[in-house]
């Protein structure tokens, strides 16, 4: 689950996709149709940290989200189940992993950089910006 930790973030009322659920903690991006849950190779367009749920349903609503008002915002976030950091790691990029709930290890599309190390499962991360160059 993430939750911001430090930097302005403030609250948005923000649509979502019919035909899927949204737990309240995930992390949320544009896919260029509507908002859905990050995903590994989530790069880009990351709106923010979910603060209510929606069942899957055929309709579309809006949910509020907690939105990074600026590059200064960071997140507390979890670990993918299975996977540990250490110190060493602060300053690495990871990707989101799949379902918006947690980071992942892999750095292949490094969406995320860990700023502070927490714990073996957790740490305080940043989104990074893109510039336009693909990994």
């Amino acid at each position: 689950m993430f939750e911001p930790a430090q930097g302005r973030w403030v609250n948005q009322k923000i649509p979502t996709k019919a035909q899927v659920t949204y737990t309240a903690g995930m992390m949320v991006y544009n896919d260029a149709t509507n908002n859905v849950p990050a995903v590994d190779a989530t790069q880009q367009n990351v709106r923010g940290i979910l603060l209510e749920a929606k069942a899957s349903s055929a309709t579309t609503t809006s949910i509020h989200a907690r939105v990074p008002s600026g590059t200064d915002c960071t997140f507390y976030a979890d670990m993918e189940s299975g996977e540990t950091i250490t110190k060493a790691n602060e300053g690495t990029p990871f990707d989101f992993a799949d379902g918006g709930l947690t980071v992942s290890t892999a750095s292949t599309y490094d969406a995320v950089t860990l700023v502070k190390f927490l714990t073996t499962t957790s740490g305080e991360f940043s989104l990074n910006i893109t510039t336009g160059v693909e990994n």
